[in-house]
């Protein structure tokens, strides 16, 4: 079965499915030897600073002391969705571009949705010999591989999950040493970790990976990409919808300023998350982990502080999508100040207690309460 969870693609297993699904690209037209390592896999590049510098500190600060609620426009993070334009493009057109921007694929079929995609891959596998079924592997989520349905032939990876490089690294090994051929699920991972992206971020080499509907705006969309055999072309193309939405995702990922306002947003987040859950102790409440421009929020409580932050405005998560369209610049007011009330309120609320339906049911006060007036409080 299909990892489940906050984040989890929607690509299904059901390799009982019948049906192709759209064309492509190919690099040759003759079929090339099957080639393990698809991806020039260099690893991760150098980390991200995330040590404030005197200007945030200072605005940080003074967000802190204010703690005023934010009248600015809610700040969404939880749509996975890379892109919400639209540009119309033919079937091929999207396939090249997406070729284009990784590089290292020598063809790409798309299909209509996910699952398939999955069946194409299934289908590969047993035409270069090996068995059909469908490993699923997740690090980080308490289930590395899940029962295949069938003997396995493919091992699906998705890495958004994964606590660190090694394991998944681990399971690309493990992969191997079965003889199994490895996809990637990029669904979610897919250019927001880099243009490679979580091949390239954790140096893997797989023979395929497949990107979902986050591609296109999150329609039903589903691209598999890959080296050697080629699958057949799909029989079923992506709506006009879905091409348009990739067509205008791929125009917008291949643009330096798109990846420097991920993370700029990433690093926004982190900056403030370990600011205000410092200043309110919270340290073991609410944290973060994972790549900055794919975090994933960790902690004892961490539903109620999702739940202490949607009601200040911020939509989150566990897994966090950071939206490349909004303006970083915007930050101190959209997403900081949300932050520190979100804090602010996580300390002062009982432990093991519903959050609030709103901070004056909370609190009987417009205005958060600094950690000082809330010791103040208790004492007296």
């Amino acid at each position: 079965m299909a990892p489940s969870g906050p984040g989890a693609p929607k690509c299904g297993a059901n390799l009982t499915l019948a049906g192709g699904a759209p064309g492509g690209y190919n690099a040759n037209h003759h079929s090339a030897p099957a080639m393990a390592g698809g991806p020039q896999a260099q690893g991760r590049t150098d980390p991200m600073d995330i040590t404030p510098t005197a200007q945030e500190k200072a605005r940080l600060q003074e967000v802190w002391q204010d703690q005023t609620p934010s009248q600015a426009a809610p700040l969404d993070l939880t749509r996975p969705a890379l892109c919400r334009g639209s540009r119309p493009a033919a079937e091929p057109q999207v396939a090249q571009a997406l070729a284009d921007l990784l590089g290292w694929p020598q063809w790409v079929r798309l299909y209509a949705k996910p699952s398939l995609a999955v069946v194409a891959a299934s289908r590969l596998a047993r035409s270069r010999g090996m068995a059909g079924g469908v490993l699923w592997a997740a690090p980080g989520t308490g289930r590395p591989f899940d029962p295949p349905s069938g003997d396995p032939g493919l091992v699906m990876l998705r890495c958004d999950w994964a606590p660190d490089a090694q394991s998944v690294a681990q399971a690309q090994h493990v992969a191997r040493a079965q003889g199994l051929m490895l996809v990637l699920d990029e669904s979610c991972t897919g250019l927001r970790l880099g243009p490679g992206g979580a091949a390239q971020y954790y140096g893997l080499g797989p023979d395929l990976a497949l990107y979902g509907p986050p591609l296109a705006g999150g329609r039903d969309f589903a691209a598999l990409v890959g080296l050697g055999e080629a699958p057949p072309q799909p029989g079923k193309p992506p709506s006009d919808e879905a091409l348009a939405a990739a067509a205008a995702t791929l125009e917008a990922v291949a643009q330096p300023a798109w990846r420097q306002r991920i993370e700029d947003w990433g690093r926004a987040l982190i900056l403030g998350l370990n600011y205000f859950a410092a200043r309110c102790g919270l340290d073991e409440q609410i944290a973060w982990e994972g790549p900055p421009v794919l975090p994933r929020l960790k902690g004892k409580r961490l539903w109620a502080f999702i739940e202490l932050a949607r009601e200040e405005g911020l939509l989150l998560e566990p897994l966090v999508f950071l939206d490349p369209e909004q303006d970083p610049s915007q930050a101190p007011q959209r997403l900081w100040s949300r932050l520190c009330r979100a804090c602010q309120r996580l300390k002062v609320l009982p432990q093991g207690e519903k959050a609030p339906a709103g901070w004056a049911e909370a609190h009987g006060a417009g205005k958060c309460a600094t950690l000082e007036e809330a010791w103040r409080a208790i004492e007296s």
